[in-house]
């Protein structure tokens, strides 16, 4: 069977090698899937919780240096400057290189939970008798399974698939044991009763067809569905095939159908695909995971079926479709009608941080509701609300995984002006610094953080490890960048540009001046200049005896405190 995977191969071995490289099944590169369903049958399930001890992703904590000189110590010339470990020590701008390993408990659950998804390998997926070349291959993975399979040879020269599988299916439950990923799914056989109907009927194409078309997913219908789902992130990153899965997916969840048949065999290529359309559409909350089921005959695989898990009903849906539509409503009515990508991307990130607080313990924190309902999330709420309104706007969005200090992260990768380009609202947000800051001192935090502001590839690489599920563009553009767009990105120790934005500063009331240096020769001379040679009194207004500052080498940044 082919891949759905685009350059991955043409098999369902590369298939695997796509996914142990990629590792979509990492707890970092999940995207909303989690620990199996309890099930009374063995139907595998891949789920991801929504309650607080199973959060989805969560972040890792950071550190600044803080220090204040006085006037005093400026009048006599004196070089020292003390480390302050006050307020300012709380303005955690996401980007120092002293970040510290501070994360939330609930995210180590979820690492643990992520990997246990339930998924199998697709040597499971070809759980048949007959195969001796594919049992022995599986066989060679283990010594006891190739124990079992050379015990079955050696004791008679008939053939004993019954053998072949226990051992295949006794390796899998120790693959499954030793990484945590322990599952559960349902074979159902061509002559089994499901659900009421004989198993026979629905075998039979007839039954499927018309199953399939009553949902909109003819030959003619699948095609179309393409069509609306060109230009998204994801799906533009699948193969013909892939995009016909993907669509299959995405009708199937929209009209939460249950046990429908997709086009695939692998359930590996099915994983991916659903995590793949999730990446895209972030209006999907109401899905949490799913369960697949496997129809063979005589013990081969010939059908695959999709079912959602489906958290809430048909009205409440409806309720909070309607209630997240006043949120956004209201929020983006608010957006300048001439606004180009950028002013876009800055609205939505200032309205989304002045309007969220970061709370682990969020109901639906895994979702759009958390934000639009609720007003408190953690970073896949942050980076789903995100991507809804940006997309809502026009602007081209889609969600990022990895880590951050090992702990599981999501951001967003943005289509701004024509440019690819990272926004991480997270980490914009003070009230997310001042719970990693640990304490209430706070008064010093800006109250947002415009580090992560479509920044490039190499910045995000400073302080972010981005996963490999999703394919992803080399971001090397500053055009949109805040620092750039605002006036405050330096590529030069340019006094009489920094004398400007000091004025700037003032008269709009912010209480601090940021700097990005382009270099760490400018960012070096730049805190020479100010702080050791102490001309940045020269540029203060009023009698301020201290002046306080922040320093981020990694980003090359500087604060400057004005009150």
């Amino acid at each position: 069977m082919g891949t759905m995977i685009a350059g991955c191969g043409d098999t369902t071995a590369n298939v695997k090698e796509f996914i142990q490289e990629n590792n979509p099944l990492n707890s970092a590169d999940s995207l909303s899937f989690g620990a199996d369903k309890d099930s009374d049958d063995e139907t595998e399930a891949v789920e991801s919780a929504q309650d607080e001890e199973n959060l989805n992703l969560e972040e890792g904590g950071f550190d600044t240096d803080a220090f204040s000189m006085s006037r005093e110590e400026f009048e006599q010339g004196s070089s020292a400057h003390a480390a302050n470990k006050n307020e300012s020590d709380d303005s955690t701008n996401a980007a120092d290189e002293d970040e510290s390993d501070v994360g939330i408990d609930a995210a180590n659950e979820n690492l643990e939970r992520n990997d246990s998804n339930g998924r199998k390998n697709s040597s499971d997926t070809d759980n048949v008798g007959s195969n001796v070349q594919g049992s022995n291959a599986v066989g060679n993975n283990s010594d006891s399974a190739g124990e079992s399979t050379m015990a079955s040879n050696t004791a008679s020269s008939v053939f004993d698939p019954d053998k072949v599988n226990k051992a295949i299916d006794d390796l899998i439950t120790q693959i499954e044991i030793e990484t945590g990923r322990t599952g559960r799914r349902k074979n159902v056989e061509e002559t089994d009763k499901k659900s009421g109907k004989d198993a026979t009927t629905y075998f039979s194409d007839t039954y499927q067809e018309a199953q399939r078309a009553s949902l909109g997913l003819s030959s003619v219908d699948i095609e179309e569905l393409k069509k609306t789902q060109a230009g998204n992130y994801a799906f533009e990153h699948l193969t013909k095939e892939g995009q016909t899965l993907y669509v299959e997916l995405l009708r199937i969840i929209q009209k939460r159908a249950e046990d429908v048949v997709v086009s695939t065999l692998d359930e590996e290529v099915l994983d991916v695909v659903c995590q793949f359309v999730l990446a895209d559409h972030p209006e999907l909350f109401y899905m949490d995971g799913y369960t697949y089921t496997r129809y063979t005959v005589a013990g081969v695989l010939k059908k695959i079926s999709f079912t959602g898990n489906y958290i809430y009903s048909d009205e409440e849906i409806a309720d909070r479709l309607n209630r997240i539509n006043d949120y956004v409503n209201t929020c983006l009515s608010e957006v300048p009608s001439d606004a180009d990508d950028y002013t876009k991307v800055k609205y939505v990130y200032d309205y989304l941080i002045t309007n969220t607080e970061y709370d682990a313990k969020a109901p639906d924190n895994q979702n759009i509701c958390s934000v639009f309902l609720y007003g408190r999330s953690v970073c896949q709420g942050y980076a789903k609300a995100t991507q809804y309104l940006l997309n809502k706007l026009g602007v081209p969005t889609t969600l990022v995984t990895g880590k951050v200090n090992g702990i599981g992260h999501a951001w967003n990768l943005v289509l701004v002006d024509g440019e690819y380009t990272y926004v991480d609202t997270t980490w914009g947000d003070s009230s997310y610094q001042k719970l990693e800051a640990g304490d209430d001192n706070s008064q010093k935090l800006p109250l947002i953080n415009y580090t992560y502001l479509c920044c490039t590839t190499q910045d995000i690489e400073k302080t972010h490890v981005i996963a490999e599920t999703l394919p992803v563009p080399e971001c090397t553009s500053m055009k949109n960048n805040y620092y750039v767009r605002e006036g405050e990105y330096f590529t030069e120790v340019d006094m009489n540009a920094l004398e400007n934005l000091f004025k700037r500063s003032y008269a709009i009331g912010s209480n601090n001046v940021t700097i990005k240096c382009s270099t760490k020769n400018i960012y070096d001379e730049f805190k020479k200049t100010l702080f050791t040679d102490k001309t940045v009194f020269r540029l203060m207004e009023g009698s301020n005896n201290t002046v306080s500052y922040s320093s981020f080498e990694t980003q090359y940044i500087l604060v400057i405190w004005l009150y």
